[in-house]
């Protein structure tokens, strides 16, 4: 005895078109009659009983899948809480390196300027110095010149400017 599609849809309790998409699914071979339309017979209900049977256990099989997501989920939340305290902890270690770093830069930062000053301290003295020597340099040279300015004047000279200065 062969069924048509419509009833074959009834006994299962589906739409007539989900019973022509899980005979694609399930891959079962029906028989047509001239018109075109598909016949099925005992053993193709029993399959797609079967197939049924198996998409109802998929369905449970995927809610509980999604069950243990959500469970999942709430452990990973666990987790994810636990995890954003640890970066908290990090952040705030981070916070006090940053100050520590900011402490020690001061630090090296006063040292270098004390050394400088204690170098630029230094070095004026020996401008001071070089200054002190420069103006004692010049004095000397001063001192030469007026030296070398007074030329002795020559004998005839002096005897010419004696006889007409009368």
């Amino acid at each position: 005895m062969t069924m048509k599609t419509v009833d074959v849809a009834k006994s299962l309790g589906i739409h007539p078109s989900t019973v022509l998409k899980w005979v694609k699914m399930a891959e079962i071979e029906l028989e047509r009659n001239e018109s075109g339309h598909c016949e099925f017979t005992e053993e193709n209900i029993e399959a797609l009983r079967n197939f049924q049977k198996n998409r109802n256990r998929q369905a449970v099989v995927k809610v509980v899948e999604k069950v243990v997501e959500k469970e999942e989920v709430v452990i990973s939340d666990e987790r994810a809480q636990d995890m954003q305290k640890q970066l908290d902890q990090l952040f705030l270690r981070l916070i006090e390196n940053e100050k520590r770093t900011e402490e020690k830069a001061g630090e090296v930062v006063t040292f270098q300027i004390l050394e400088h000053r204690s170098e630029i301290d230094r070095l004026n003295k020996v401008i001071t110095k070089l200054e002190n020597r420069v103006v004692e340099l010049e004095s000397q040279l001063k001192s030469e010149d007026s030296l070398k300015g007074k030329k002795p004047v020559p004998r005839w000279r002096s005897f010419l400017t004696g006889i007409f200065s009368y």
